[in-house]
């Protein structure tokens, strides 16, 4: 079980317009243009179920990826968790009722 919801991140990110969700997480330091892009990539490309398995697991879906995006590939999860707690759009996961 993830520590983190990232289904509920999923939602956010998949329904929150491309500028506004630029604005928020885009920092040029942590969190760069690339990341970005990469970040929108995996999610029009996959499910709420597979994006939070994949970030889970820290691997990736079928998505291109440039030389870019390879060069930021392993930290890549990290990176977006990291940011995403920061900034109060990722919080732990819900205990599942008994």
């Amino acid at each position: 079980m993830s520590s983190y919801d990232y289904a509920g991140l999923y939602q956010f990110l998949h329904q929150t317009p491309e500028q506004g969700l630029r604005k928020m997480l885009v920092d040029q330091k942590s969190f760069t243009d690339l990341h970005f892009n990469l970040m929108l990539k995996i999610v029009r490309g996959c499910t709420e179920a597979d994006f939070a398995m994949h970030a889970e697991k820290a691997d990736f879906p079928k998505v291109k990826m440039g030389p870019a995006d390879h060069k930021i590939k392993e930290k890549f999860w990290g990176d977006l968790t990291t940011v995403c707690s920061s900034r109060g759009i990722l919080g732990p996961a819900q205990k599942a009722a008994a």
